[in-house]
């Protein structure tokens, strides 16, 4: 019973039926009113929120051939408001190029998109429900461009300590007029469109935010323990930024979100840096890394860290700390560390607590000072309570009104149980032919063993309703069925009569049921 406690996470919408209604049809362009929006160039970043609600995304392809197109399903990964904070979702495409992804999501959220081979990101706000169009021929046309000019056709030696020259500059100004079209091939709407439209039809590299510090490792433009790295490393940010500045194409939120990503990326490689000598310094005289962890940083070091700007409340919103070290956190906040960084260091694994344990201990947010975070975690704790106690009377009648009239097969299964997914992995292609019948509908039941992350994966891949119960729930379902094994499977007639039926006479169960008269 403790173990099963521990395993329950957060993230869930609680055994709601949701049920989303997308064109039927396979698109062909994107729909006017999106394709015709124009971008407020004036448009500040938009404001973020720390609410938790369930987001529903939803996938359009354009031009859609399920004969052709190889890949069957989508990835979405939603950042949290909280490091090491992931979650991974499923969505299967439909026939018609169509895809539902429902999550419950802790306030407003870097997302990936991973389509095929190609990754993209854009931003979610907790509750909304977002479309996302992708434009599968100007998609196919933007791979190929890329891998026709990508920057790797020279190769700088690592040896090199110079700092930008005239010709990197050169090329890398050939690089921003890579895609510069305004012929995205991903359109948006929802609460983050403007921001979303501006990544992806004013962003000139790839991945979509450009201006990104990586391109130093790509030119190999210094040797990461150089004497120059850190000055170097300076120089191509204050470059970059001067670019985003005054480039009259972006609108003001894009050129907010540039800027900030580059100083976030320079944090990253100058904190790297130090890691680096660290490192090395341990090697040198034959010591553990960890022995160095406690050094002061080098005075230029500190100043160049706290000179990025990084040292803001607005990271608490759209970015996850790249380290929370308490040297770095140190070096950029000085001796007195904005709110933010000071409340972080402590809540940090709070939200961890409560999934394991429903609350926080007494007395843990005393000396935190932002209001938000108590209103954050007092948000989690009242979640947490309704996934815990909102229970079905019973279920079995439950189920008997919502599924009147038609044919139910019920699936008690688990994450942890590989013939479960196996068999369920099995039967999903069917359900667009042999099982494709308006009157059938297939229920998956698990319990509280199943970690929810997981749960959800498979509740978006799998068609049909989902239920994850708690113990009271499944103790009724025990009770009526005597479940000893898993996967078991049980038929629901149109009458609502139910009885166990084996996995190999499934088919012929279901069309027997089927084919009889009301």
């Amino acid at each position: 019973m403790i173990g099963q406690r521990i395993e329950r996470l957060l993230a869930i919408t609680v055994l709601a039926v949701v049920t989303i209604t997308v064109k039927s049809q396979v698109l062909t362009q994107v729909p006017e009113h999106i394709k015709n929006h124009q971008m407020d160039m004036k448009a500040p970043l938009p404001e973020p929120s720390f609410r938790m609600d369930t987001t529903v995304v939803r996938i359009h392809f354009l031009n859609w051939n399920t004969e052709k197109n190889t890949f069957k399903e989508v990835l979405l990964s939603a950042a949290g408001v909280f490091p090491n904070y992931t979650d991974h979702y499923n969505g299967h495409i439909n026939n018609e190029g169509h895809a539902v992804i429902r999550f419950f999501q802790h306030g407003s959220s870097r997302a990936s998109l991973r389509v095929g081979n190609i990754s993209k990101e854009f931003y979610l706000f907790p509750g909304e429900t977002a479309d996302i169009y992708v434009d599968l021929p100007r998609l196919a046309e933007v791979c190929d461009s890329f891998e026709n000019n990508g920057i790797n056709n020279k190769t700088y030696s690592l040896s090199q300590t110079d700092t930008l020259t005239a010709e990197q500059q050169e090329r890398l100004l050939i690089k921003e007029e890579y895609d510069l079209s305004h012929h995205p091939y991903l359109w948006f709407e929802g609460h983050y469109a403007d921001l979303n439209t501006a990544i992806h039809r004013y962003m000139p590299f790839q991945e979509g935010y450009g201006w990104n510090l990586n391109l130093e490792a790509d030119l190999s433009l210094n040797r990461p323990l150089a004497d120059s790295y850190v000055d170097g490393m300076m120089k191509w940010r204050n470059y970059l930024k001067h670019k985003i500045v005054t480039d009259t194409r972006l609108p003001l939120c894009a050129k907010q979100l540039c800027s900030f990503s580059v100083d976030l990326n320079a944090e990253s490689f100058l904190w790297g840096n130090v890691q680096l000598q660290d490192v090395m310094a341990a090697c040198k005289e034959g010591n553990s890394p960890n022995k160095y962890e406690e050094r002061p940083m080098s005075q230029q070091q500190t100043e160049f860290l706290r000179s990025l700007g990084t040292n803001n409340n607005f990271r608490a919103y759209f970015f996850q700390p790249h380290n929370t070290t308490p040297k770095y956190w140190d070096a950029i906040s000085g001796d007195n560390p904005c709110d933010f960084i000071h409340d972080l260091r402590i809540v940090q694994d709070y939200p961890r607590h409560i999934n394991f344990y429903g609350k926080l201990p007494d007395g843990s947010m005393d000396n935190v000072r932002l209001s938000y975070f108590h209103q954050l975690f007092q948000q989690l704790v009242i979640a947490q309570k309704s996934i815990e106690h909102q229970v079905y009377s019973n279920v079995l009648e439950d189920l008997k009104r919502r599924y009147k009239g038609k044919v139910v097969l019920i699936d008690f299964w688990a994450t942890w149980c590989g013939g479960c997914i196996a068999t369920m992995n099995e039967m999903e292609p069917y359900k667009d032919s042999k099982f494709n019948h308006p009157d059938l509908a297939f229920v998956y039941i698990t319990d509280q063993s199943s970690p929810v992350g997981r749960w959800q994966q498979y509740r978006n891949k799998i068609r049909g309703d989902h239920l994850r119960l708690n113990d009271q729930q499944m103790d009724s379902l025990n009770q009526l069925f005597t479940i000893r094994v898993l996967p078991t499977y049980i038929l629901m007639d149109r009458k609502g009569n139910v009885h166990e039926i084996q996995h190999k006479s499934i088919e012929e169960e279901l069309n027997k049921e089927l084919n009889k008269k009301e």
